[in-house]
């Protein structure tokens, strides 16, 4: 098992680093900023790459989804939450 934080105290886990740039992204996507949110959800997905944390990236596809739904790109928002969907599952069932 990986462990969440690292010895040093500074260095910290994608899956933690992820979490918090999703969450930084919704609180700016609930006050209606969509400045950057895009951009923050892709670079979150982006630090997953390496690790194999399925239930984040779902996260963060579900988080980028409803980003895309608010901005009405719904294409885009039916891609993202289908994928979501999916990932969650294959992990879950």
């Amino acid at each position: 098992m990986t462990p969440i934080l690292s010895t040093c105290g500074k260095c910290v886990h994608p899956a933690i680093k992820a979490a918090k740039q999703c969450r930084k992204a919704m609180e700016l996507a609930n006050a209606s900023k969509p400045g950057e949110i895009e951009a923050m959800l892709r670079t979150a997905m982006d630090g997953l790459r390496q690790s194999k944390l399925p239930m984040m990236r779902a996260k963060i596809l579900n988080s980028l989804g409803l980003v895309y739904a608010q901005q009405s790109n719904h294409d885009k928002a039916r891609c993202c939450l289908s994928l979501s969907l999916r990932i969650i599952e294959r992990h879950v069932a």
